[in-house]
């Protein structure tokens, strides 16, 4: 689920899907191989924390890529564990449906040849192919995460969450890919990955540019999103992340200064991908 706009997201909107996060992480020990985090959750924990009043992260899921080869042992699949945390399978996700929001826990996988369709993996569970996964396996970092999990307990768990260069092919595919959403979300976070990675805005650059050379299958679609949609400052690439961030207004001579900024950012980042 995405909402149109920043401020349509709560101000503790992160907090319960980070409380998912732990629980499922600790639950899922025996598939921790198989799985990295992507979305959202990642995007907070690769980038820097917001300067004051300006909008970070936020989302109201957790993204998984899973192995096509996950499997589990001696303890259930992921179905029947995620189903005793309150998780249930409903349209090809799993669901929990708290007082404030549902959340909702996404697997995605590559299988080295489709762009689109699903395929099984564990017990029987139809996950979407999204090409790119492999590479944000591959390519990840540990990060310490700590906090309450929805149990009510404190919690520290190592998570392997997907690098920079991945994400943003990811990302630029859940915008602009063959099944592009075109979601204004989508636009905030890749800016928001490209300006304030922990390692800085070079880094993301490097790489993002290291995964061309790595044979990420995302990138041909990566490329395309970048050439169609940000080509200038009024392309829909930056149009929509100038909407997400100031509201349905951002265009009024208002916010007219402050929406230019953003979406010349959009651009200088584009370019700096491409080159």
């Amino acid at each position: 689920m995405k909402h149109g706009t920043y401020a349509q997201y709560p101000a503790d909107s992160m907090d319960l899907p980070q409380r998912a996060l732990l629980t499922i992480w600790d639950c899922l020990a025996e598939y921790r191989d198989d799985l990295v985090l992507v979305g959202g959750l990642a995007v907070r924990h690769l980038t820097k924390p917001p300067a004051k009043g300006m909008p970070g992260p936020v989302t109201l899921d957790v993204d998984f890529g899973i192995s096509i080869a996950a499997e589990g042992g001696a303890y259930g699949s992921i179905k029947d564990t995620l189903s005793a945390h309150g998780f249930h399978w409903a349209r090809n996700r799993f669901v929990r449906r708290f007082p404030e929001m549902e959340l909702f826990v996404d697997l995605l996988t590559d299988d080295d040849k489709a762009d689109t369709g699903t395929v099984i993996v564990d017990d029987g569970l139809p996950v979407g192919i999204v090409p790119g996964i492999r590479r944000a396996r591959e390519c990840r970092r540990w990060v310490t995460v700590s906090g309450m999990n929805l149990l009510g307990s404190q919690q520290t768990e190592s998570i392997r969450v997907a690098e920079v260069g991945p994400m943003l092919v990811l990302k630029l595919n859940a915008f602009g890919g063959p099944l592009g959403r075109k979601a204004p979300k989508d636009m905030h976070d890749i800016l928001y990955l490209g300006t304030e990675y922990i390692d800085g805005h070079r880094a993301a650059v490097a790489g993002f540019q290291a995964e061309k050379q790595a044979g990420n299958r995302g990138m041909p679609h990566a490329l395309h999103a970048l050439r169609n949609y940000f080509h200038s400052t009024e392309a829909l690439g930056p149009m929509s992340c100038s909407a997400f961030r100031l509201g349905d207004d951002h265009l009024s001579a208002e916010f007219a200064e402050e929406s230019l900024q953003i979406r010349q950012q959009c651009v200088t980042l584009a370019e700096a991908l491409l080159s």
